[in-house]
């Protein structure tokens, strides 16, 4: 695909998934709207699902081939995983935006993204076992 950058028609870049995830690893940019929206309203949302899911009693697993419901224990860890990446995205866009904040948001991060990875692995090994 191509774009036109004013001049000329220029190549677009492909990106895939693996390069957002690698933004990720860099501070994000952005004032104080992206701060709130991004690490506030955004980072809720899998939060309030974790939570809910918790609740409810199953968690439920998007998949290619549908969606699969996850009880019990399964359930528990990956709604543990969803606060995580709430968590993880809070840190990530709130802390490291704010003036006071930014300098402990990558060890949190660290501590998110351990806790989501565990989580998930957890919860796919108790719905495959």
């Amino acid at each position: 695909m191509k774009s036109w950058d004013g001049r000329n028609w220029t190549p677009r870049e492909s990106r895939t998934l693996l390069d957002d995830i690698e933004d990720l690893a860099h501070a994000p940019s952005g004032g104080r709207k992206k701060q709130w929206f991004a690490g506030v309203v955004m980072a809720m949302v899998p939060v309030i699902y974790g939570i809910h899911s918790i609740r409810r009693g199953y968690t439920t697993l998007p998949g290619s081939r549908g969606a699969e419901k996850l009880t019990g224990e399964a359930g528990v860890w990956l709604a543990v995983a969803c606060i995580a990446l709430g968590a993880f995205l809070h840190f990530h866009f709130f802390w490291r935006l704010s003036e006071r904040l930014w300098r402990f948001s990558e060890r949190l991060k660290v501590v998110t993204l351990l806790t989501l990875l565990g989580a998930f692995g957890r919860a796919l090994y108790l719905s495959i076992v």
